[in-house]
């Protein structure tokens, strides 16, 4: 029955016989936790949606759909009995079975989804079974989820949600670094694509795997790894008094108790940070100038280091957005190695992922690397709102109009040179965001207006949707037929003299010998002039 908050029954008195009396009417308010969407609300929601697909198609992503309920089982799997009590169950009302079976038991066969991860793996698995040598995938999806929770600002019971995620990327850590901070990649380009910046909103990161061993070197065994991690998962919201307090009834030691029960104790780092912005941070910490030095040197020399997170942060542009914090662990327990949240002040996590190696086995799949992250529209939308990058009436209008992100990729980038791997990815995502015009500078377009803020005739190139392979290879050959089977419209191939060469897929042209510029500055708008069929300047 719904709830009497929900109801307000009204009518006037009256027997049966009375002509004047009227049938009471009946007012239900929407359920707790949702939102009605009135034409201006879905104007916004389109902005927030379209932002999403945009990125993700710009980022080589193809977009997947998957049933808005599951087999409660599937939860069930990835993440114990205990979550049912938190989804909203559904069974059907027609089946004297079903109605049979939850009246016996408590328990309905399906739930509203909470989440699309479960339903990724499923489908992977269906789709590839337990075949080893699958392509790298990478999927997209973006609708309505449900949690069976209280609601509050920034978290309500129906939602929409934006996932994108990597699956079968190359083993070594090496290698999943670097899809790792693709991941970061495109969450970091659409918030930036909306107007915000690294003052606004911080890329938070964190290893699951480097936790597990911190543990053990503070006497922590693998056996109370899951019950500290989830204490340094809450501990924002506990005093020092309480955490120490749950720490001793975990038996944690005095040094975990030290690092994490404390603001002073956790200590972030940022790639950018000089002693006098940490004591800015961390007031204690003024008299230790001389250790801070010493650990700052040693995080940001991290930056040459092929392999390391600071290095893969660096090579794709990421620098100002980027900070380590201990803190950051994710409440899931299938993470496995990287793990990061993008936190905007006052707010909850505006999105979060990880690394997930081992849930493709768990449903049945092969061994399979993955990673990826969830976006929700609530927090986004409150954070757009409070910083006036919402944009409203005509300037809303025109903004869902614009044209989408081209589906068929426009530019392919390779490289026969291993040591130009990584002028691959700068190549990559400078062509996925664009250059912003010399107006735009002057005059501070606002991020929706992409006629200013990429005006061609003032310096601009609009983003565009750029692709690198996945292919261990360095026969051009074998490249130029991966970009063939991709549908690119043009084939970039940076040479090992540090020149580049454009074909034009279409039109089966080709420039070679072209000057890129320092940085490949002058690259976008040179796969600009190719794709509008002139040469390129």
């Amino acid at each position: 029955m719904p709830d009497a908050t929900d109801l307000n029954r009204s009518g006037e008195a009256g027997g049966p016989g009375d002509p004047k009396a009227r049938p009471p009417t009946v007012q239900v308010r929407a359920p707790k936790g949702t939102r009605d969407a009135y034409p201006e609300d879905v104007l916004r929601r389109r902005y927030i949606t379209q932002s999403w697909r945009d990125t993700a198609i710009r980022h080589g992503f193809e977009e997947i759909e998957g049933p808005t309920f599951e087999h409660a089982d599937l939860y069930a799997v990835k993440s114990g009995e205990g979550i049912l009590g938190e989804l909203f169950q559904a069974y059907s009302g027609k089946d004297p079975g079903e109605v049979a079976s939850v009246q016996a038991s408590g328990r309905a066969p399906y739930a509203l989804r909470p989440e699309f991860t479960p339903s990724l793996a499923r489908m992977y698995v269906a789709k590839y079974g337990k075949k080893a040598d699958t392509p790298v995938t990478r999927w997209f999806t973006a609708g309505p989820y449900f949690r069976a929770e209280r609601p509050q600002r920034g978290r309500l019971r129906e939602f929409l949600q934006w996932n994108c995620d990597v699956i079968g990327t190359p083993e070594g850590e090496a290698f999943e670094l670097t899809y790792d901070t693709e991941i970061f990649d495109v969450t970091v380009s659409m918030l930036s694509a909306a107007g915000l910046d690294p003052e606004s909103v911080r890329l938070k990161c964190n290893s699951r795997r480097a936790l597990g061993d911190h543990m053990l070197r503070l006497g922590i065994g693998p056996d109370r790894h899951e019950g500290a991690l989830g204490l340094i998962d809450a501990s924002s919201k506990l005093s020092r008094e309480q955490f120490a307090a749950r720490a001793r009834e975990l038996a944690l030691p005095d040094a975990f108790i030290a690092q994490y029960g404390s603001s002073e104790g956790n200590l972030v780092i940022r790639l950018r940070d000089t002693a006098e912005s940490v004591i800015g941070r961390y007031p204690s910490l003024a008299g230790e100038r001389g250790k801070l030095d010493e650990a700052l040197e040693r995080s940001q020399s991290r930056v040459g280091v092929p392999g390391t997170i600071e290095n893969r942060v660096h090579v794709f542009g990421l620098d100002e957005w980027y900070e380590f914090d201990s803190r950051v662990v994710r409440g899931l327990a299938y993470y496995t190695g990287t793990v990061f949240e993008l936190i905007a002040d006052g707010e909850r996590a505006v999105a979060g992922g990880g690394r997930y190696d081992k849930l493709i086995e768990l449903f049945g799949g092969a061994p399979t690397p993955a990673c990826g992250f969830g976006m929700g529209d609530v927090v986004l939308g409150l954070l757009l709102e409070d910083k006036g990058l919402m944009p409203e009436g005509p300037a809303l209008m025109e903004a869902v109009s614009r044209a989408p992100a081209s589906v068929r990729p426009e530019a392919f980038v390779v490289t026969p040179d291993e040591s130009r791997d990584d002028d691959v990815i700068r190549a990559v995502a400078r062509l996925r965001r664009g250059v912003e015009s010399e107006r735009s500078e002057e005059e501070g377009a606002k991020a929706w207006d992409w006629g200013a803020r990429y005006e061609p005739a003032t310096g601009g190139v609009r983003p565009f949707h750029a692709r690198r392979s996945d292919k261990a290879t360095r026969n051009v050959g074998k490249l130029f037929k991966d970009a063939l089977a991709q549908h690119a419209r043009t084939f970039v191939v940076l040479e090992p003299d540090g020149s580049a060469t454009i074909q034009d897929l279409d039109r089966k042209r080709k420039f070679e010998k072209l000057d890129v510029g320092e940085g490949m500055v002058r690259l976008p708008a040179m796969v600009a002039s190719v794709l509008d069929g002139r040469e390129p300047g």
